[in-house]
């Protein structure tokens, strides 16, 4: 971890995001596209955030995009869903969460000792999957075909599954048996 204080970490980060806040999306991604960097997408609803990753593939061929995850959830991401970004090793994190929200995730990826390019973009990733002009849909046509509620109990389920699935393999990596020399570290350490 560097030496700047969290608090230092956050308005610096702050700062940068207002500065790229004013280029959009669309700038955001044909920036990271001519500079071969990987992109990791978090944030908004299950279904924005797959409609948008369909429409930024046909749109950036080149953009190596390096994973999604939505954010429909309240509170903290945790760390499932940071370890889940670090495994995916991107060069910049797009985000689409409310200011307060990101702070605070900013803060985490700290914590979590993340130190990857970390931009807010709020409420873009809806209108961009939203825009389609390629087939003339529009946000009411994206409405209408939204998925039945059964559905997105279904879509929600299986999410939920995967993110149990991700703190199961934590759990068990957790309490697997440790090699023999980092056990007799462990005791030496503690006493």
């Amino acid at each position: 971890m560097t030496s700047d204080s969290i608090e230092q970490q956050i308005e610096q980060a702050v700062r940068a995001d207002a500065a790229r806040r004013e280029t959009g999306l669309e700038d955001a991604l044909r920036r990271c596209e001519s500079a071969g960097e990987a992109v990791f997408l978090f944030g908004g609803d299950s279904a924005t955030i797959h409609a948008l990753r369909a429409r930024i593939r046909s749109a950036f061929p080149g953009l190596r995009l390096a994973g999604i995850c939505d954010a429909d959830f309240s509170g903290p991401a945790g760390r499932a869903i940071l370890d889940h970004i670090a495994a995916c090793a991107p060069d910049v994190v797009i985000v689409d969460v409310a200011p307060k929200r990101h702070r605070a995730l900013i803060a985490e990826f700290a914590a979590h000792g993340l130190h990857t390019g970390l931009v807010n973009l709020p409420g873009t990733f809806a209108r961009h999957a939203a825009a389609q002009p390629q087939t003339g849909a529009t946000a009411a046509s994206l409405a209408a075909r939204r998925p039945s509620r059964i559905g997105q109990l279904m879509s929600g389920f299986a999410a939920a599954m995967r993110f149990s699935g991700i703190i199961a393999r934590q759990l068990v990596h957790d309490v697997a048996p440790r090699p023999v020399s980092q056990a007799y570290h462990a005791l030496r350490r503690d006493g």
